[in-house]
């Protein structure tokens, strides 16, 4: 693996560090390919939560604008860029079957502030920060954050934030949901792995399942989102796993979790 995206192993949870700290890991195509290939990896390897970080006390600042200037760039070459690199990427993060978990310590801004709303579950330092600076450039969010933010932020904020390109501390970004928990900037990434082993004991299958069918409701009905619920209750009672949690629960012990 390439030193700009560092791959860890605790257990069975990975931990992908973006690793370009002095641009704050912004990100640029190498980056991205990197770490598409890297989250293709997550889905047969057997891990089963995904931590997305990045070093050096940032997340990641957004898009290496300064590369992309001095490289030379055009419309139609962004366009294809965001087409052909960024946006399989931040597929990749958003369709992983296992729990992904963006672990904000530092800045995650513009397109760094869409790869974490990307993520099922967003942790954040004492000094994490977000922003959707795009407005500050002239643009508008182009990482899926006119999908995402509102979704879990609500819509009034969500506008708001894309108009003003404002800055959300820490405890701001949790009091509005935009983060689910608040660790100190010391023990940052032990909370953070902790945390991601927890969820890592819990049965793959119903993970797998819980997730898809989360993610499916955002765009369904209510009575869609029952009948899929069925559905995948029905697989999990078929595969190996399926009534583990029952017989464990009934025999007074932990359960074991095959995967399958």
């Amino acid at each position: 693996m390439s030193d700009i995206l560092l791959v860890n192993r605790y257990d069975t949870v990975t931990v992908l560090t973006l690793n370009r700290p002095e641009v704050r890991n912004a990100v640029d195509a190498e980056l991205m390919t990197a770490l598409h290939g890297a989250l293709k990896a997550c889905e047969s390897d057997g891990s089963r939560v995904v931590v997305l970080t990045g070093a050096g006390g940032a997340f990641c600042s957004g898009a290496d604008i300064k590369k992309a200037v001095a490289n030379g760039f055009s419309a139609e070459e962004m366009h294809r860029v965001l087409n052909e690199v960024y946006g399989p990427t931040l597929k990749a993060i958003r369709s992983l079957p296992m729990p992904v978990i963006a672990a904000v310590d530092g800045f995650a801004a513009g397109i760094g502030c869409d790869m974490a709303l990307a993520c099922d579950i967003r942790l954040v330092s004492e000094r994490g920060k977000f922003a959707e600076l795009f407005i500050r450039v002239g643009l508008i969010p182009d990482g899926g954050g006119t999908y995402l933010l509102p979704r879990i932020i609500g819509l009034g904020r969500a506008l708001e934030l894309m108009y003003t390109g404002m800055d959300v501390d820490a405890e701001e970004a949790y009091r509005i949901g935009m983060a689910n928990r608040l660790y100190p900037v010391g023990t940052f990434m032990e909370d953070v792995v902790s945390y991601a082993a927890i969820i890592s004991q819990k049965s793959p299958g119903a993970l797998w399942r819980g997730k898809q069918a989360m993610l499916q409701s955002l765009d369904s009905t209510y009575a869609e989102a029952l009948d899929r619920e069925h559905e995948h209750q029905r697989a999990i009672f078929n595969s190996e796993d399926g009534i583990e949690g029952f017989m464990a629960f009934a025999q007074k012990r932990a359960p074991v979790w095959k995967g399958r």
